[in-house]
């Protein structure tokens, strides 16, 4: 059973593979927000400029940024993110997503008895097809609680704990939202995390959200679930 906390701080784990090209502006964007005390990059093995531009981070604000590394793989590097915070608050944040301004406020100042969540979702730039995608996604949210890795989910460090952090073997955000409902209720957050579409784009929209779909829908049938081909580009 959840035990609600009087503890507001918040950290942030971005896990990361080759993201030279949007780190450092979503580092820039974390820092902005005070309610946000540390962050912790934790990288799979990238072999782009990616560590070199978190390490320039971490040591101008060694008290707020860290940067780690991990074997490769979403779950796992970001179950080893959150044994490297000491905050309260857990939040999942993608390297290629921009947080609402201040996220963390949004966060801190949610009622103790509210255990993990997520934003709403939208991509930039943005179409009328990726409106499309990010109105289902959203819609499915609120219906089903279940919170997806790109809508940056937040969980009390206890919850996560006793959830027994994220499956590092497979649909990391589906199946740790399956084991966190059976123990709380999703919080939706109005505010919007936006992400580059830029992969959603390469890959087609249709096509992607056709695959998406397909995806869902084995998971929830206990289907085995053969989403390496599409990952290897979405993530």
């Amino acid at each position: 059973m959840f035990t609600p906390s009087t503890d507001h701080s918040v950290g942030v784990v971005i896990p990361t593979l080759n993201e030279e090209k949007v780190i450092a502006h979503n580092l820039s964007a974390l820092l902005r927000d005070p309610a946000i005390t540390q962050v912790v990059v934790v990288d799979g093995g990238s072999t782009d400029n990616t560590q070199a531009k978190v390490a320039a981070f971490a040591r101008c604000k060694p008290d707020r940024v860290s940067l780690i590394t991990s074997p490769p793989g979403r779950g796992t590097q970001m179950n080893a993110g959150a044994r490297h915070l000491d905050t309260e608050w857990l939040l999942f944040h993608h390297a290629d997503s921009l947080l609402p301004d201040p996220a963390g406020e949004l966060i801190a100042a949610l009622p103790s008895e509210v255990a993990w969540g997520g934003f709403r979702h939208r991509f930039m730039p943005n179409n009328w097809k990726l409106s499309l995608v990010s109105a289902l996604h959203n819609f499915r949210c609120r219906l089903s609680g279940v919170v997806y890795g790109d809508q940056s989910m937040f969980v009390r460090r206890r919850f996560f704990n006793e959830a027994g952090g994220f499956d590092e073997f497979g649909l990391e955000d589906l199946q740790f939202s399956d084991t966190a409902l059976a123990m709380a209720p999703s919080h939706l957050l109005p505010a919007y995390v936006e992400t580059d579409s830029r992969k959603f784009r390469q890959i087609g929209e249709f096509k992607a959200l056709r695959q998406v779909i397909s995806i869902i829908l084995r998971y929830e049938r206990q289907k085995k679930v053969g989403h390496e081909s599409f990952f290897k580009n979405y993530r």
